[in-house]
């Protein structure tokens, strides 16, 4: 079974905050005041879920900067 994919990319909206999502869902899981603190939380949740779960972090413009 294929693990959960967490992106980590700026809050459209305003721009201020990093979120943390699943592949394929609108739904915020948490925000982060720096991209460092929620790419750290993602990584855990894949830690935690231990079922080949990974991360994909965008930049700044949305584009993907690190699978």
């Amino acid at each position: 079974m294929a693990g959960t994919v967490y992106h980590v990319s700026k809050r459209e909206n305003d721009g201020r905050e990093w979120k943390v999502f699943i592949q394929g869902s609108s739904k915020v899981i948490k925000l982060f005041h720096t991209q460092k603190d929620a790419l750290d939380y993602a990584s855990s949740l894949c830690k935690n879920k231990n079922d080949g779960s990974y991360v994909i972090l965008h930049g700044l413009d949305g584009k993907i900067r690190k699978i």
